[in-house]
């Protein structure tokens, strides 16, 4: 008994650490509120721009990685790819084509 209400008590803690560390919503109606990243990220990805700022943009993109049973998984990836670059507000269509170009791919380009 004692060790099950331990590993619950843990459960709990983590479970309030990991919720912790989540950012907070973003209002993706808003195109005032765009993300920079996101927005960086897109042009980048599409050949827009080229300048010196592309290589954080990419990082930041290519390092949302996501897996299922212990494998990469492309169709995760890319979801969450694209929920990242959909923060770019005033450029969603360009988004979109950069993701389904770009989003399942394992190490970029």
């Amino acid at each position: 008994m004692r060790r099950q209400l331990f590993a619950f008590v843990a459960t709990l803690a983590f479970a309030g650490l990991a919720h912790a560390g989540a950012q907070p919503l973003t209002d993706f109606t808003d195109p005032d509120k765009s993300d920079e990243d996101a927005c960086g990220a897109t042009l980048c990805l599409l050949g827009m721009s080229r300048d010196g700022d592309c290589d954080k943009y990419l990082k930041r993109y290519f390092s949302i990685v996501r897996f299922r049973h212990g494998k990469f998984s492309a169709s995760r990836t890319s979801e969450a790819r694209g929920n990242f670059v959909a923060q770019c507000v005033s450029d969603q269509s360009s988004a979109k084509e950069a993701n389904d170009k770009w989003g399942g791919s394992r190490y970029g380009f």
